[in-house]
């Protein structure tokens, strides 16, 4: 019996360059607050925290301000940018819209498979909200939201979704600490997969558009005190280095 030819031939994966190492590593760190709106990125310093060329670290910090992650200001350098409250409403109201597509598609289009892992993400979730585990929950909810995106089967909207989610997550994960919002982010997530399962497109869309409300709600409530709190992580930060 013959093999098939994608059964002999396996995927060459390039690794990940220098610079797109490097731009990983600073996504993760704006998500989580290691640099705060405003904060300058030091490239000479960046530099010597990577063990790597200045150059590396300039292409890595135009790949993030593309995404909008950090801001050039000329004669300056480099900043965190900060999204103010306008900004972020508008940006959840595009999430919504996007979201709302990307959900129904995957209720419609995702395979069984699929909807198996998404359901062990939904239940990951539930686990870090009995648990009162932030960093867990965070770490679910998005690895939910690759699966969607996953089996939604639209490569463009992949496209639009990580573009926004990029400039979000980090306003999305402080977020997850006001308003009851992992129990009620949790109760949300096991509706909507039941609603998947039963392939109930209508459903599906009718539950993630309530739940973009809810979590922009959250995010315009407690706004102040999410900023404040990314700042005195940064004054925190600045006194254990001095």
């Amino acid at each position: 019996m013959t093999a098939k030819r994608s059964d002999c031939v396996k995927v060459y994966r390039r690794p990940p360059t220098v610079s797109e190492s490097i731009v990983q590593q600073l996504k993760e760190d704006i998500i989580k607050g290691v640099y705060v709106p405003e904060e300058r990125m030091k490239i000479l310093d960046l530099a010597k925290r990577f063990g790597v060329s200045q150059t590396s670290v300039r292409e890595a910090l135009k790949v993030l301000q593309k995404s909008d992650l950090v801001t050039e200001v000329p004669h300056k350098g480099y900043f965190v940018t900060e999204l103010s409250l306008e900004e972020l409403m508008d940006m959840w109201k595009i999430k919504e819209e996007l979201w709302s597509l990307a959900f129904s598609w995957f209720a419609e289009r995702a395979t069984n498979e699929q909807i198996k892992r998404a359901k062990e993400c939904v239940y990951q979730f539930r686990d870090a909200y009995l648990e009162n585990d932030v960093d867990k929950a965070f770490e679910a909810n998005f690895a939910l939201t690759d699966v969607i995106l996953e089996g939604c089967g639209s490569r463009k909207l992949v496209s639009l979704l990580q573009s926004i989610e990029d400039q979000a997550k980090r306003y999305r994960y402080l977020s997850l600490e006001y308003d009851d919002n992992l129990r009620v982010s949790s109760q949300y997530f096991v509706e909507l997969i039941r609603a998947i399962e039963k392939r109930n497109v209508r459903k599906t869309e009718q539950l993630i558009r309530e739940y973009m409300k809810f979590s922009g709600t959250v995010l315009r409530k407690n706004y102040d005190k999410i900023t404040s709190k990314m700042k005195e992580s940064q004054a925190i930060q600045r006194f254990i280095k001095i």
